[in-house]
């Protein structure tokens, strides 16, 4: 099989360029992580900054490049630093609420490019470069760009490994890696070290983002790519998030990788298949080193990720309150599709169906504490199951049907956490997610190799393809005021299904597998099969919400940012922000998600303040997210009522009288007997 690969030098050139941009990326990553334990979302997007701000001062400023490049350097490695110091505060908290943060974090350094003081008058002004080195393989010419990245980024790898490994500073990161607890007992500076290892790499994504900007500067003011963060993320799992070689050689490994990929096989589906596949390999593979030495950090508590459920101890008029703003809310969803217009009632179904979802990455996350960045990929499974079911099959069982299939798909997913931690899932999901949008919503049909077989999975036409709306037992859900309906019934029947998952017993179960391994196994709960249930409930939830997903969007291509992999980051925000763990909590952050920018507008604006510094002050400020919110009113409002009815109480008693024997009827009775003496 391998006499048919082939690799000019070229390729490999390419591929060891291509593969120097996501070792370094790799090595913010497992830079960050060793010190704080979770992964860092923002790490690329810290560069950006440095990138676009170098283009500002050579060319709206005329400064002199190496001038320039210090203070781009400088300015990187400052916002790591005060990137650090914002999110310092959640350190004892969930890991997960941390690395949502930096997805947070992210959008809000993507918005600092857009300042007038950083953005360059022409976005199209390439990155300069300091020399004009050039040299030709045949007929390949490797640009000064790829020059200088063939050069600087092996002696910034060589001087970040030698700073670890000989300075103090190295030293005590390496104390903090083992145990923070210990470190701090042996007079390590945890704070100060966790800072300054956000400056370092800080300045590090500004080698990367700028030695990887060849005449694309545009491309700098964009989001960081899901592919290259799946890349730099896979590489540093090579090195077991603390090897910073191993995880630098797997970057450049993956570059060429890739690029010899590309070279041989010409088809992308078949291309991202491979990749999905070594993706899962390798981290299967490299399990056992995951789960080497000190991983408490992955294992922090998620106490704050629990506190918007009702008290225990509350009282009868507490839960009445609470029963009757449940009944009111249902009261005034059922009403709302007959004032709507119908482009509302189109949003009405929309956040419906984005609240089911956000419910099933509650059990998922909030209970089970998996993290899948992934769970739109999950959705395109039921959605591909209405495209190719939906005109045929009786609309509850296509239902059933996407929701079973989409449960064993969630299951093989999730396979590699059956092993490693929680966190590490994340890189699984993202690589699915991106597999489902490249490689199966893209491709109508494929052979089966060696049974020569078609199977048409993928959408009828990637470019555009028409779902039609099935009847209900005979009621036609056209109209989009029905089916606003619809997706209500179907929001309402996931809430109830949920808690009853949630008092029957499951809830707990996850809860107990998800906080400590040991102790639930000790107390006889199948450790194996409470990870494969959470996957298989939370998959079944998505899949049957694709399938409402794509009768209510009816229209669908996969090159439509529906089924970017970043929407995903979306609904994960949804749950942190609605409340981790908390039921009511998700359709609230489905609400604050997809209502704002619907009323406000979807502008760049609008996302910075629901996506971006909206989630950080959430998970800053409101840990509990809007469900704690919800539950502070209604304490609220017991207390008023409580304290009216009192009120009430004491004004229909009238004046208080004195009781027999009192203090004064004995006075007035002595009195009187003196003046008869």
């Amino acid at each position: 099989m391998l006499a048919f690969i082939s690799a000019p030098h070229f390729v490999l050139v390419q591929g060891l360029f291509y593969g120097l941009g996501y070792g370094l990326l790799a090595l913010g990553l497992v830079l960050v992580y060793r010190t704080n334990r979770f992964l860092n979302f923002a790490q690329g997007q810290i560069g950006v900054i440095a990138a676009v701000f170098l283009v500002k001062l050579t060319a709206d400023f005329g400064f002199n490049y190496w001038f320039a490049l210090v203070l781009s350097i400088g300015l990187a490695a400052f916002v790591g630093a005060l990137s650090e110091l914002i999110l310092r505060r959640l350190f004892n908290r969930p890991r997960v609420l941390i690395m949502v943060a930096t997805i947070g974090l992210s959008y809000v350094l993507l918005a600092l490019t857009a300042l007038p003081f950083i953005r360059p008058s022409n976005l199209y002004k390439p990155v300069p470069v300091p020399f004009d080195l050039s040299f030709s393989l045949g007929t390949f010419i490797i640009t000064p760009t790829e020059t200088l990245t063939l050069i600087v980024a092996p002696l910034v790898t060589i001087a970040l490994v030698l700073a670890v490994r000989f300075t103090s500073w190295g030293l005590s990161m390496r104390a903090m890696s083992e145990n923070a607890d210990s470190a701090r007992l042996s007079g390590v500076w945890i704070r100060r070290t966790s800072t300054l290892t956000w400056t370092v790499a800080g300045a590090l994504s500004a080698f990367t983002a700028i030695l990887n900007a060849p005449n694309q500067t545009s491309a700098l003011t964009q989001a960081l790519s899901p592919d290259l963060l799946l890349y730099a993320l896979t590489a540093a799992l090579i090195g077991a998030m603390v090897n910073l070689t191993v995880a630098f050689v797997a970057g450049v490994g993956m570059g060429l990788f890739l690029e010899i990929l590309s070279w041989n096989v010409t088809s992308p589906a078949k291309q991202q298949l491979i990749i999905f596949v070594v993706v899962m390999v390798v981290l299967l593979v490299r399990v056992g080193a995951l789960r080497k030495g000190a991983r408490t950090g992955d294992r922090s508590t998620w106490a704050h990720g629990a506190v918007t459920t009702l008290r225990a101890g509350a009282d009868q008029l507490r839960r009445r309150v609470s029963a009757s703003g449940v009944w009111l809310a249902v009261v005034v969803a059922v009403l709302l599709p007959f004032v709507l217009s119908v482009g509302n009632n189109v949003l009405f179904s929309q956040i419906c169906i984005y609240a089911v979802i956000a419910l099933s990455l509650t059990m998922l996350t909030g209970w089970a504490g998996q993290v899948s960045l992934g769970q739109f990929g999950l959705v395109a499974v039921g959605t591909l199951v209405a495209v190719h079911l939906g005109s045929s099959v009786p609309l509850p069982l296509v239902m059933l049907f996407g929701g079973a299939v989409t449960a064993l798909v969630a299951i093989i997913v999730g396979l590699p956490a059956l092993r490693m931690p929680g966190l590490f899932l994340a890189v699984t999901t993202l690589a699915f997610a991106i597999f489902m949008q490249n490689a199966v919503l893209a491709t109508p049909c494929f052979t089966l190799p060696g049974v020569d077989k078609t199977l048409c999975t993928g959408l009828p036409n990637p470019a555009y393809t028409f779902v039609g709306r099935p009847d209900l037992f005979g009621i036609s859900l056209a109209s989009q005021r029905s089916f606003a309906w619809f997706s209500l019934g179907v929001l309402l029947l996931s809430v109830y299904m949920v808690r009853i998952w949630r008092d029957k017993g499951v809830a707990r179960r996850l809860v107990a597998v998800r906080d400590n391994e040991l102790t639930a196994a000790a107390m006889g709960i199948p450790i194996l099969r409470t990870k494969l249930l959470a996957f298989g409930l939370s998959g079944f939830m998505a899949g049957y919400a694709g399938v409402c997903f794509a009768f209510a969007t009816q229209q669908l291509n996969n090159t439509d940012i529906t089924f970017d992999p970043t929407t995903s980051f979306v609904i994960i925000s949804m749950v942190v922000i609605g409340g981790l763990g908390s039921i009511p909590g998700a359709i609230l952050g489905a609400l604050y998600l997809e209502g704002l920018p619907a009323i406000f507008g979807a502008n760049q604006t609008i996302q910075f303040i629901t996506s971006g510094l909206g989630l950080i002050l959430f998970i800053l400020y409101l840990p509990g997210g809007l469900a704690e919110l919800l539950h502070r009113s209604g304490d609220l409002v017991t207390a008023g009522i409580r304290s009216a009815h009192e009120r009430l109480s004491a004004r229909r008693a009238g004046p208080p009288v004195a009781p027999s024997g009192s203090v004064g009827e004995m006075a007035r009775s002595l009195a009187g007997e003196a003046g008869e003496k």
